[in-house]
């Protein structure tokens, strides 16, 4: 452990911005050196979203107004594939991938003042550029975490989409949008010992592997999608591929493993990798990781993750892989430490005993709105440990669902606008790792005459536009598969409308796998 003075990390060195392709200078102290690393903003970062806004007035949906045809082999502006990865353009460019790259031009706070204490998560503290580990600090992103992986063998019928990384929505920004995805061609035994195996690879940490039941949509997790072929993606061939998501940000990650016929052993390796990948993992040439790059594994049987610093792939002269976060237990940037990296992020494996919490805290119980009134619901969730989720759910006076709502985006506040007059009963919900479910439930009632003018309907906007586009809320995209949130009825889903964040419809999955009958095996 490095113990020489610690000085503030943000004055180290001068840092430019990447953003969407667009390099921003800026100086991250006056005394910064030359030459120091660029940064790029980590895609799967949203910082400080605003509010949500619910629209239940009854307005019809444009049809399909939310998806967007890609072409077929086309990765999103800005984003390129190496290897199994897909990166931002500027990281092949020397750039370190940080949660927020405006924020790396402020000095970093130390930890006094909210800020990491580097110096007991890094063997060298000071090596660390701004940015790095500085976490989102809004509930549900702290560390250490639990964490979910799903492995889907049935892949998705009516097909994923394209768009930011939404696992329980079925979007993916490697997805081939509307094409469906195909099921497994493995065979069931064949994907049981897979499974098994890569649930052993993660038995350090509390990562759970699951693969019998999709988890709930509170649920953040990343989702694998076994089977199929590089053609059914946008990404180019390749025996897997997923985003580098560096300290695992989004936690709602797609990845894809095109394994069918291969032996278990190597198809368990490939999973892993990509897995790998989304949690902030690059390829090494360490020949025992699974990390290694290539699908042509130098050492047979069933690798793991490697417990020394290994050097990184170099693409075009730098290291397509999480820099900074190399620095921190490494010492510099081109050696990665597979097993430091998950276990800053994720908690030891064990037995997590203590509930979640959730109030709302707005509005009141039994407060009366009128009703042109926006009703803002703010949320205040808890657990001791990060990596949980909650959503809303409405009900009219009758029990009728009209609500399920995940707050994807973390915001913390919904605001309800065009709810009819009458009587609701408004429910938070929250769930953890450990399946535990916790409820706060109240009653609001809405005063008023409904001026809703139903002839607005199509009129105003046709397929293909976004303003204004509602769209279902809780149980669409993928179908009864989903595994829906506790506590829902399967015909009780999609009955609220979002004005930001569109999901797909919901038509029913056509193909079920012999899988559903395959016994969970715990980790």
């Amino acid at each position: 452990m490095r113990t020489t003075d610690r000085r503030s990390l943000a004055s180290l060195l001068p840092v430019a911005v990447f953003l969407g392709g667009t390099a921003l200078s800026g100086s991250a102290g006056a005394a910064g050196a030359a030459g120091g690393p660029a940064v790029v903003q980590n895609p799967s970062h949203v910082p400080a979203p605003a509010p949500v806004v619910i629209d239940l007035s009854d307005r019809p949906t444009p049809p399909d107004a939310h998806r967007r045809a890609v072409e077929p082999h086309a990765l999103p502006d800005g984003l390129v594939q190496v290897g199994g990865m897909v990166v931002p353009q500027a990281m092949l460019d020397g750039a370190a991938m940080v949660p927020d790259a405006g924020a790396a031009l402020t000095d970093r706070p130390g930890p006094a003042a909210g800020g990491p204490d580097l110096s007991e998560i890094c063997a060298f503290p000071d090596e660390v550029p701004p940015g790095i580990y500085d976490y989102d600090h809004r509930p549900g992103g702290e560390t250490p975490r639990f964490h979910t992986v799903y492995l889907n063998f049935n892949g998705v019928p009516e097909g994923l989409y394209t768009g930011a990384e939404n696992s329980a929505e079925n979007r993916s920004n490697i997805a081939r949008s509307g094409h469906p995805y195909p099921v497994y061609g493995g065979g069931e035994e064949k994907a049981i010992a897979a499974a098994q195996a890569v649930a052993a690879d993660f038995e350090d940490w509390a990562v759970r592997v699951v693969y019998l039941e999709r988890p709930p949509k509170v649920l953040p997790y990343t989702m694998v999608m076994v089977g199929g072929h590089s053609s059914d993606t946008t990404a180019g061939p390749s025996g897997g591929v997923a985003p580098l998501d560096c300290e695992d940000f989004g936690q709602r990650n797609v990845c894809y493993a095109f394994q069918n016929g291969a032996p278990a052993t190597q198809q368990a390796n490939v999973i892993s990798q990509e897995i790998g990948h989304t949690l902030g993992l690059g390829h090494t040439s360490a020949s025992d990781s699974v990390m290694a790059a290539g699908y042509a594994m130098t050492q047979g049987g069933d690798l793991g993750f490697n417990e020394t610093c290994a050097p990184t792939i170099q693409v075009q002269g730098q290291a397509a892989a999480c820099t900074g976060v190399n620095r921190c237990h490494c010492g510099v940037p081109d050696q990665q430490h597979d097993w430091q990296t998950l276990s800053t992020t994720f908690a030891p494996a064990g037995v997590d005993t203590t509930p979640p919490t959730l109030t709302l805290l707005t509005p009141a119980d039994g407060e009366v709105f009128q009703v042109d009134d926006t009703i803002r619901v703010e949320f205040d969730p808890w657990d001791d440990v990060g990596g949980y989720g909650w959503g809303l759910r409405i009900a009219d006076e009758a029990g009728t669902p009209l609500l399920d709502q995940v707050d994807y985006e973390r915001a913390m506040i919904f605001d309800l606008v065009g709810l009819p007059p009458g009587t609701y009963a408004l429910t938070g919900y929250i769930q953890d790792h450990a399946d535990h479910v916790v409820t706060h439930a109240i009653t609001i009632t809405v005063e008023g005459e409904d001026g809703l003018d139903d002839t607005a309907g199509d009129e105003t906007q046709g397929p293909g536009t976004d303003d204004g586009a509602m769209t279902t809320g809780a149980g669409d995209a993928s179908g009864d598969a989903t595994g829906g949130d506790p506590g829902l009825d399967d015909d009780a889903e999609g009955c609220g409308c979002v004005t930001r964040s569109p999901r797909a419809p919901a038509p029913a999955l056509a193909v079920l796998l012999v899988l559903l009958g395959l016994r969970r095996r715990r980790a």
